[in-house]
């Protein structure tokens, strides 16, 4: 261990404790310094990691997207300081990240063990399997092991450490939409969807298996695919009928995910040919748990800076309006930063005229903590 004290600490400082806690190896020196194990190891200060609580009274309701665990790009050249000054600047309280293995978590983990600790703003983990080639696994039983397996080893590291957990990412727009818009039962795939349910299935019991006061959210990426979601939770599985059949297992979740963007109009009036439904009310009638709008955004490039500046100023309002007629528990932009979406280009330093809106919208628009 003397080497490793040396890359750790310091020749100067001795090593004073080992712990192994929620699957990771963390050491102390003597003067109280926490590290993470890491290549190099990580100094994530002097809260012992077993005393970081789950963040708790602060609002849900503004967030943004980002990449946090990703191994390239601007959001790998970023600390989780730069990040979280950022996230700080606009105001926002959640940050979705995408996780797909146990070293993603990690890097939200230490995020929430060291910078975020403390700063009022959470993290909340989306497991996406879409590398796992879910879709392939022949049955439902195959996939839910998939799906289980994946969401322990991404939990376990953010056991104490965060709240929500989004299971899958617009995991339905994987070949398993056949026809229509996705608001009719037979716009579904027979053959894959029991593997889709199944998946789904497996990565809420594999969060509940670690952590049962997680709470599980589960989305979908078509803009009319409601649908999708009320067959899921009442066991309804397509057969290339209007009605389906009944009996399968069902699957139900603590909040409803949903993804809308300015190209599909107003989400109160959605759908082709002027059908105008009110797709919040449909979810809200369908499963009344908590609604969180974990993508929206504008229509990447097609929109100019001065559309886009606009469409924020207009969605906000409309969505703080309305967030307690539907239970709207929290909206959450795509993304922070990117060529066509970002609220700051890919260069991860200019910001467009979108930045000032959203940032000004939520200082003068405050939301109580729940």
């Amino acid at each position: 261990m003397k080497n490793g004290i040396n890359i750790l600490t310091g020749s100067s400082v001795t090593l004073a404790l080992i712990l192994y806690f929620n699957g990771i190896v963390f050491a102390q020196n003597s003067r109280g310094v926490w590290y993470q194990n890491g290549v190099p190891w990580k100094n994530i200060g002097t809260i012992d990691p077993r005393n970081v609580v789950k963040p708790s009274n602060k609002s849900l309701f503004y967030g943004v997207n980002g990449h946090m665990a990703w191994n390239a790009g601007v959001y790998y050249t970023m600390s989780a300081e730069q990040q979280l000054a950022i996230l700080k600047d606009l105001g926002v309280t959640m940050y979705r990240c995408d996780t797909a293995d146990a070293g993603m978590s990690t890097t939200l983990a230490m995020a929430l063990r060291g910078a975020f600790a403390g700063s009022g703003v959470g993290i909340m983990p989306v497991l996406n399997p879409r590398s796992s080639d879910w879709n392939s696994r022949g049955t439902e039983a195959t996939a839910h092991s998939l799906g289980y397996d994946l969401a322990v080893r991404c939990t376990q590291p953010l056991k104490g450490l965060v709240t929500h957990i989004e299971c899958g990412n617009e995991l339905d727009t994987v070949g398993l939409q056949i026809g229509g818009d996705g608001s009719q039962t037979l716009d579904w795939n027979p053959a894959e969807w029991p593997s889709f349910r199944g998946v789904i299935r497996g990565m809420i019991a594999g969060v509940k298996a670690v952590d049962p006061t997680i709470k599980c959210g589960v989305n979908v990426g078509t803009p009319m695919a409601y649908r999708a979601l009320q067959m899921l939770w009442n066991g309804i599985t397509p057969n290339g009928t209007a009605t389906g059949v009944s009996g399968a297992a069902t699957l139900q979740w603590d909040y409803t995910t949903y993804h809308w963007y300015h190209s599909s109009g107003k989400i109160e009036c959605g759908g082709r040919n002027n059908a105008c439904i009110n797709v919040l009310q449909v979810l809200k009638d369908s499963f009344n748990v908590p609604i969180w709008l974990t993508e929206w955004g504008w229509s990447g490039s097609a929109d100019s800076a001065t559309a886009q500046s606009a469409y924020v100023q207009e969605t906000m309002a409309s969505y703080y309006a309305i967030k307690d007629t539907y239970n709207l528990e929290s909206i959450m932009i795509f993304t922070m930063i990117d060529v066509d979406y970002g609220l700051i280009l890919a260069d991860g330093v200019t910001k467009g005229p979108a930045y000032e809106t959203f940032k000004h919208f939520i200082a003068v628009n405050p939301v109580r903590a729940l």
